[in-house]
């Protein structure tokens, strides 16, 4: 498939809303975590979920995961 569009891909779109719907799953190999949101900007160019978390200490993290596709070769 010839990617015609990186604004962004159908490939960065399919892959962020499929991690995010493995919240689930990431929760339970992380334990020591509460995902308490995740935020799907699946719209923009560079696609990105965000990821709040709480730690054992009440503490509250954010994790950003970005997807950028590389132009086909």
């Amino acid at each position: 498939m010839k990617t015609t569009n990186y604004n962004p891909s159908a490939i960065e779109v399919e892959f962020a809303k499929i991690i995010a719907d493995l919240k689930d799953t990431i929760q339970e190999k992380a334990p020591h975590y509460q995902i308490t949101g995740v935020q799907n900007n699946s719209r923009i160019d560079n696609p990105h979920l965000v990821f709040t978390l709480v730690d054992g200490d009440g503490d509250r993290h954010e994790l950003l995961m970005q997807f950028i596709q590389r132009a086909d070769q």
